[in-house]
């Protein structure tokens, strides 16, 4: 029994060790050693491959552009974004995430990226329908959920209907990854298809901010 007891408790301190080192790199991307990293003022890009630093900064004048529309923007925070391959770094990073375009962890702020191409502004999770969208529109949503949490916190803004809490990220945007000619043909597979509540929340979140004057302090209240 002493045997056992020792054994068992040597494997609950691996497992807690082994859960710190992933949670660890989950938060910390950086761990994973991206090849090439760029600096534009208090943005980190961490990439898989050279990064185009003139059509970078192209997406990311776009992407804050964008965010600009917004009440909500902040010009200046320091982000850091990790542009994948979709590969073995991504498969690690997206734990609980693997069919994302795109996500940011709560209380964290690197914003993780699937596939993509700086120089033709794309990210895609390879899915043959709702899976591409631009790379700048795509900053620009995940930053949006960086600053309706800022505004109203973090668990607030994770107990969101889903409908305000990828909306309103869309609605920024100014996109989501269904063409509207595909919408038919996506319902006809999966009515309840992951990407359709972007797509219905952005519509959503447009009729609601033309009804209550565009507060977005009233949209994410009520």
């Amino acid at each position: 029994m002493t045997r056992f007891a020792a054994l068992r408790r040597w494997t609950t301190r691996i497992a807690c060790g082994g859960a710190v080192v992933v949670a660890g790199v989950l938060h910390v991307p950086a761990a994973l050693a991206f090849p090439y990293r760029a600096d534009f003022g208090r943005t980190t890009v961490l990439s898989e491959q050279p990064i185009d630093t003139a059509a970078m900064g192209q997406v990311l004048a776009r992407a804050d552009g964008l965010l600009a529309a917004s009440p909500l923007y902040r010009p200046g925070l320091s982000r850091q974004l990790v542009l994948t391959d979709g590969g073995w770094r991504w498969d690690i990073l997206s734990i609980g995430a693997q069919g994302s375009i795109a996500f940011r962890r709560p209380f964290a702020h690197a914003l993780i990226f699937n596939r993509h191409s700086v120089a033709a502004d794309r990210v895609t999770n390879g899915a043959p329908l709702g899976g591409v969208r631009t790379l700048s529109g795509t900053i620009a949503h995940e930053m949006t959920h960086r600053l309706v949490a800022d505004h109203i916190g973090e668990w607030a803004a994770l107990r969101l209907p889903a409908w305000k809490r990828e909306g309103y990220p869309d609605y920024v945007a100014r996109e989501t990854s269904i063409h509207p000619q595909d919408e038919a043909l996506i319902r006809a597979r999966d009515p309840h298809a992951r990407v359709l509540a972007y797509y219905e929340g952005r519509r959503r979140v447009a009729a609601e901010l033309a009804r209550n004057g565009g507060s977005v302090d009233a949209l994410l209240r009520d």
